[in-house]
């Protein structure tokens, strides 16, 4: 094996740094996950629910990057072993890591949690979101992701390695990615409250108290000073989808997120193309979400 391969097999020092810790920790009996896709607020609204309640907040894990990600998606690595060599990240008292959202139910089910939290981002602005991050532009009709400059993990991401998406143009994975994750709320609605990224922009410090007080924990600590601290690095916001996306792009999200975002409310640009495809789910009425 030549240098350069051998140097790129080396694990990073946040890994390493991640499984000496886990040595000297135990997971949280009873964590609340904040479930939800990347780049849904999902790090603001945990770094804020930390900071109300003064408990330790795991923001994202060492061990969701690539490829141990997808090792464990792929059954090579047990839910119990993922675990257990990330303890730490594991021992807080609140979770948030979005690629978590796509083993919830598992994780759900490990833990015996009764309740967690969702946070769901319009379809669009989730996606652009995601391609902002990477300085990417959403109206391509091609893009080679392994030529991309960015590294390995949202490489796995963009291309939909890491939850075992079939390879197809980067905007229907994402969509397809936001669905993924969207359904998990579908599916288990009953046990997630649901937080919406707009509506905690609308009101941040009301959003975090009611959700101190939906999971019975105790907000002490005043946030107003940290209402606009990025969490992350601050994107461009835009609500012109024909634009940023262009028509094939946009059409391409609306047909795959179309019915379930109907479902939960979000209105979407192309009222053809959602008509189109809600017809593949005929009857199907549109849910109640839970909102504050």
């Amino acid at each position: 094996m030549n240098g350069i391969a051998e140097k790129l097999t080396l694990p990073s020092k946040a890994i390493v740094m991640e499984r000496l810790r886990a040595r000297f920790s135990e997971p949280h009996p009873s964590p609340l996950f904040l479930f939800g896709n990347q780049k849904a607020g999902g790090t603001a609204i945990a770094g804020l629910l930390s900071a109300a309640t003064g408990l330790r907040a795991t923001l994202d894990l060492s061990g969701t990057k690539a490829p141990y990600f997808a090792q464990l998606m792929q059954g090579k690595v047990s839910l119990k072993t993922f675990i257990r060599r990330n303890a730490f990240s594991f021992s807080a008292p609140i979770i948030k890591d979005g690629s978590l959202t796509f083993i919830g139910d598992a994780l759900m089910e490990h833990f015996a949690l009764k309740r967690a939290g969702f946070i769901i981002r319009d379809p669009f602005d989730n996606i652009r979101s995601i391609l902002d991050r990477l300085k990417l532009p959403g109206h391509l009709h091609r893009l080679d992701v392994s030529t991309l400059r960015i590294n390995s993990t949202w490489k796995s991401i963009l291309s939909g390695e890491d939850i075992g998406l079939p390879r197809s143009h980067y905007v229907e994975i994402l969509a397809r990615r936001w669905l993924a994750a969207t359904e998990f709320y579908e599916r288990e609605r009953q046990r997630l409250t649901l937080v919406r990224y707009d509506r905690f922009c609308a009101d941040k410090r009301g959003t975090i108290l009611w959700l101190a007080r939906t999971f019975d924990l105790r907000a002490n600590h005043d946030v107003t000073a940290l209402l606009d601290h990025p969490f992350q690095r601050r994107g461009t916001p835009t609500r012109d989808w024909d634009g940023f996306f262009g028509p094939d792009n946009l059409d391409r999200i609306t047909q795959i997120c179309g019915p379930a975002a109907d479902r939960l409310g979000y209105y979407l640009p192309q009222a053809k193309a959602l008509s189109r495809a809600a017809s593949v789910h005929p009857g199907r009425q549109r849910g109640r979400s839970i909102t504050h």
